[in-house]
């Protein structure tokens, strides 16, 4: 084996042991990370303008420094919400929503904010089945003035994953983006986060907008998220 060789094979196996030990390292922090979830709340009995949260981890708003700093506690923020619940669990999937459903207190919401699909896309779901069952599930909501559902931007951009694996969520992510925006049709408002990578500032500048696991937005990440939303309010 000529010197040449040996380096390109000394280099990739240093690659990969990289890669590996960086993805062992934020996928521990992720774990401490929804070990302590503090959904943000605002149950009273001022029921002026009421809010329904449901989903994942990110309606949860893990990577947060503060519950009020996810996308959740800034729109409620915004509207002024003086009720909120929050029933979101981190690991969440579409199939999951209907529990949630079910815990919702109240038969009429001014607001329901949904944040879903992250967890479908990481288990490389078939998004032509999510998507069918996300219209079934939207329809068994509780009456609202409003619902917002959105998804994660580009999955493939978060730097837990090893490189190899990435291009793959991306296109995933894409998949579900076009399924969820057809199965929310007449049903929901569907604001699709992703931007492409040139204009992608998750990608620009991962240690502002994404939390220390490389998978959840930081504070500011849920900034971005929320300016898009706060589009539809």
């Amino acid at each position: 084996m000529s010197l040449w060789s040996v380096f390109l094979v000394v280099l990739i196996l240093g690659l990969v042991t990289f890669s590996a030990s960086n993805t062992f390292v934020k996928a521990r922090a992720s774990r401490q990370l929804m070990a302590n979830e503090h959904p943000y709340r605002r149950e009273s009995t001022d029921y002026a303008k009421t809010m329904l949260v449901l989903g994942d981890s990110t309606a949860v708003g893990i990577g947060a420094d503060r519950p009020e700093d996810s996308v959740a506690g800034r729109v409620a923020e915004y509207i002024k919400a003086t009720y909120v619940e929050n029933h979101a669990i981190s690991g969440t999937a579409v199939e999951d929503l209907p529990k949630q459903i079910t815990e919702a207190k109240r038969e009429f919401y001014d607001l329901i904010l949904i944040q879903v699909g992250g967890n479908d896309i990481l288990s490389f779901s078939d998004p032509k089945k999510v998507g069918p069952l996300l219209t079934e599930v939207l329809k068994t909501l509780p009456k609202a003035g409003k619902v917002v559902l959105f998804s994660a931007g580009n999955v493939g951009g978060a730097s837990i994953f090893p490189h190899p694996v990435r291009p793959i969520h991306t296109w995933l992510t894409l998949e579900f983006h076009k399924a969820f925006a057809k199965a929310v049709e007449g049903l929901a408002i569907y604001v699709n986060l992703y931007e492409p990578p040139g204009k992608d500032l998750f990608l620009k500048d991962q240690d502002r907008y994404l939390s220390v696991d490389g998978l959840h937005p930081s504070s500011e990440g849920y900034r971005l998220w929320f300016e898009k939303v706060r589009e539809v309010l």
